[in-house]
C-alpha cells in the first residue's frame, strides 16, 4: 500500500513539475523542505497555524499539491473547530478519498518527524510566502507576454491587465477570517470606544466642514463620496477647500492628496488654492495691476504653506477609467496617497466602449471602476458630478438625487451623494457688502450608507471662491434639529 501511496505520489509531483515550469527545464522557485517544515510545525503545534494563515492565508502558496491538499484539510479542520493535528489531519484526509494520493499516514509522519522545534516557524513561513510570490510574477510575466502578441487588445488595456497581474502577486494569499461572537464584540466595543474619542483612524480624514463630517463619520477608506451641483455653483471650489482642509491639516501626520482635473489646468487649480489660501482676489489683483502691499504678504505666506503640501496634481483630459487606475496605483505605491479627488465624472471615459452603447452606460462603467479603485487602494475617492437641467425647474430649484445626470449608476456605486447648492441668480445680483459677508448655501447630504442624511449650512465668498461652514464643529449636535433633505 505505501509503495503505490509513493508512486501515486511521485506520479502527481512529476505532473505539477511539468506545468508549472517555463520553456526550459528550470522549475519554479520552491523549497520541499521548507514546505515540509511549515506543515510539520503546523502539525506538532495547532498554534502554529495560526501563524501560517497569518502569513500567507490559503494552500496556494505550497508548490506541492500534497502539501496544498494537507494544508486545505488543516484550515476545513479550524473551520469546524476542531484540533489540528496527525490524526485530525489522516482522518479528514480520508474521508476525501485523498489521502493515500498524498503519501499515505507515512507521509504525515514524516512531516511531523522533520520538526525538533517550531522556534522558527515565522522565517519558514516567509520563505514559503517568497518563493509563491516569486512562481506568481513569473506566471504573471509569462501571461504578460503572451497578451503582448493578442493583435484585438489595445496597449493601454494590456498595460492594465500587466499592472493588476503584477499587484495581485503582490497581494497573494487570502486571510481567512476566523473569528468568534466574543472577539467581535469587544472589536466592536473598541471601536465604538475611539468613535466616540474621535480617533481618525476610526472618522476618516475630515473634510474640514462640521456638519458634512459629523454625518458622514469623515472620509473613509475604500469610499467613494459624490459632490454634485449644476454648472457655476462652484463644485470644483469646494472640492478645492477639502483637498486644502486635508492637505494643510496642521496634525502629527501629514496627509497626501491626488486631484485628477479634466475641466481646469493644473495651474488654474493650484491659482484657486493659493488665493483661497491667502483669502485673495484674482480679479482684485487685476484691478490693482498686480501683487501689492497686505496682498503680497498674505501671498507669500500661503505660498510657503502650500509649498510644503502633499498635492499630486493630473490635468490629462478625458481620462480614461484604466490610466486613472494606473496612476493611482503608481501614486498610492510611490507617495502613499490618503485621498483622491476627480473633476468631474462625466468628462471621464469608459475603457472599452462600443458606438452602439449608449452614454448611459459608459457613465456607468465610469463609476463602477471608480468604486472599485476606491476599493483596491483603500483610500476615499471625492468624485465630482453634474446634476441635469431639471434640478433648476424644481420647488426652490433644490437638486434630488434623480437629477444625476446620465445615470442612476452613480447612486447606486456612491456611499455618500452630497448636493451643492445656491441661489446663483440672487448671488449674481448681491451687494458687495454682502460677498464680503459671505453668501448662504447650502451642502444637502441625499445618500449616506452609514449614517444620517441632512442639511450643512455654509458660506461662500465669491472672491476667493472659498466655501466655509456656518457651524463649528462645537456646534453640530445643533445640526440635527435641521430637516432632512428633500
Amino acid at each position: 500500500m505505501q509503495d503505490g501511496a509513493k508512486r501515486s505520489r511521485k506520479s502527481e509531483k512529476e505532473n505539477a513539475a511539468q506545468t508549472t515550469r517555463l520553456d526550459g527545464d528550470r522549475p519554479l522557485p520552491h523549497s520541499l523542505k521548507i514546505e515540509k517544515a511549515v506543515l510539520g510545525a503546523v502539525l506538532l503545534d495547532s498554534s502554529c497555524f495560526y501563524e501560517a494563515v497569518e502569513r500567507f492565508g490559503n494552500a496556494k502558496v505550497f508548490y506541492d499539491p500534497a502539501n496544498q491538499k494537507i494544508y486545505d484539510a488543516a484550515l476545513e479542520l479550524n473551520q469546524e473547530g476542531a484540533q489540528i493535528d496527525h490524526m485530525t489531519v489522516s482522518s479528514k484526509l480520508e474521508k476525501q478519498g485523498i489521502l493515500e494520493r498524498i503519501g499515505g499516514d507515512s507521509y504525515l509522519a514524516e512531516l511531523q518527524g522533520l520538526v525538533p522545534t517550531t522556534a522558527h516557524m515565522e522565517s519558514w513561513c516567509n520563505l514559503v510566502y517568497e518563493h509563491a510570490v516569486l512562481r506568481e510574477l513569473i506566471n504573471s510575466c509569462s501571461q504578460s507576454i503572451n497578451s503582448c502578441y493578442d493583435t484585438e487588445k489595445e496597449a493601454s488595456q494590456i498595460l492594465d491587465d500587466v499592472e493588476s497581474l503584477i499587484l495581485k502577486a503582490r497581494d497573494l494569499g487570502v486571510r481567512h477570517s476566523l473569528r468568534d461572537i466574543e472577539s467581535l464584540v469587544m472589536d466592536a466595543f473598541t471601536y465604538l470606544d475611539l468613535l466616540g474619542k474621535k480617533d481618525e483612524s476610526i472618522t476618516g480624514i475630515s473634510t474640514g466642514f462640521p456638519g458634512f463630517d459629523n454625518r458622514i463619520i469623515g472620509m473613509k477608506k475604500g469610499e467613494m463620496i459624490v459632490i454634485a451641483a449644476r454648472p457655476s455653483v462652484g463644485k470644483t471650489s469646494f472640492a478645492a477647500n477639502i483637498v486644502s482642509n486635508v492637505a494643510l491639516k496642521k496634525t502629527d501626520r501629514q496627509f497626501s492628496v491626488a486631484v485628477f482635473t479634466m475641466e481646469m489646468t493644473a495651474e488654474q487649480i493650484v491659482r484657486r488654492l493659493l488665493c483661497a489660501e491667502a483669502g485673495v482676489s484674482e480679479k482684485d489683483i487685476l484691478n490693482k495691476g498686480g501683487i501689492h502691499g497686505a496682498d503680497f504678504h498674505r501671498l507669500t505666506t500661503a505660498a510657503s504653506v502650500l509649498k510644503k503640501a502633499r498635492i499630486f496634481i493630473d490635468p490629462t483630459p478625458s481620462l480614461r477609467v484604466m490610466e486613472l487606475r494606473a496612476k493611482a496605483r503608481r501614486l498610492k505605491q510611490r507617495h502613499k496617497i490618503d485621498l483622491i479627488v476627480i473633476d468631474y465624472l462625466q468628462l471621464m471615459r469608459a475603457d472599452m466602449v462600443s458606438k452602439s452603447e449608449t452614454r448611459q452606460i459608459e457613465v456607468s462603467l465610469i463609476s463602477s471602476g471608480i468604486k472599485s479603485l476606491a476599493k483596491e487602494l483603500e483610500v476615499p475617492i471625492v468624485v465630482l458630478a453634474q446634476l441635469n437641467r431639471a434640478a433648476e425647474q424644481q420647488r426652490d430649484g433644490i437638486p434630488k438625487l434623480s437629477n444625476l445626470r446620465e445615470s442612476g449608476a452613480i447612486e447606486q456605486d456612491a456611499d455618500i451623494v452630497a448636493f451643492l447648492h445656491r441661489d446663483t441668480e440672487a448671488h449674481r445680483l448681491a451687494s458687495e457688502e454682502d460677498k464680503i459677508k459671505g453668501l448662504e448655501a447650502m451642502l444637502i447630504i441625499a445618500k449616506n450608507r452609514n449614517g444620517e442624511t441632512g442639511v450643512e449650512d455654509l458660506s461662500f465668498f465669491p472672491k476667493t471662491m472659498k466655501f466655509t461652514s456656518r457651524q463649528k464643529y462645537d456646534d453640530v449636535e445643533s445640526s440635527r434639529s435641521r430637516p432632512e433633505s428633500p
